[in-house]
């Protein structure tokens, strides 16, 4: 009888922990400064934070990392700086982005790439920032695994990347 009353108490803590977890969503912290193989040294800083009260509303497709309902967590920053130089990423392309769980960065002909993976099941998503070239960046979101892409977005703004030689906004 009372290792049977040790196991219904174990069990009622795991279901109370569960529960917990369920509303008490861990937001996602990520900084730190990578090497790359071409000397570039390129740091991240990824931020989820909490929904305030009223703030968030229900996601039907409209989040990446979430099969619907209202998120817990938001993207409040991502900023990324290639060698001391911060490579603007604008909010509207990760305000979109919920319950990110991983974030890399590589390189890919030349070009920096940060790969953030986020959800869980049926709501996980792979985001791949590819940037540099035309004065911009591509986002192209996929699956867990990316073998087709369900997103891609090219933006270009010579008027943001000024210090790039490269970068001619046509305007005198």
């Amino acid at each position: 009888m009372l290792s049977f009353l040790k196991m219904l108490l174990a069990g009622s803590a795991a279901c109370s922990f569960c529960a917990l977890a369920e509303t008490e969503a861990i937001p996602f912290v990520h900084e730190k400064t990578y090497t790359l193989p071409s000397g570039k040294k390129v740091a991240v800083k990824l931020r989820e934070r909490q929904c305030k009260a009223g703030e968030c509303r229900e996601a039907d497709a409209g989040m990446w990392g979430m099969d619907g309902g209202i998120p817990r967590v938001v993207t409040e920053t991502f900023v990324v700086f290639i060698d001391g130089t911060q490579f603007l990423i604008p909010e509207k392309f990760h305000k979109d982005l919920t319950n990110t769980h991983y974030v890399n960065v590589y390189e890919q002909k030349g070009r920096v790439v940060i790969e953030l993976k986020g959800g869980d099941a049926a709501s996980a998503y792979t985001g791949q920032f590819i940037l540099g070239g035309g004065c911009g960046f591509e986002r192209k979101i996929c699956g867990e695994v990316c073998k087709e892409i369900w997103e891609r977005t090219t933006w270009h703004n010579s008027f943001a990347y000024g210090h790039d030689p490269q970068c001619q906004s046509g305007i005198q």
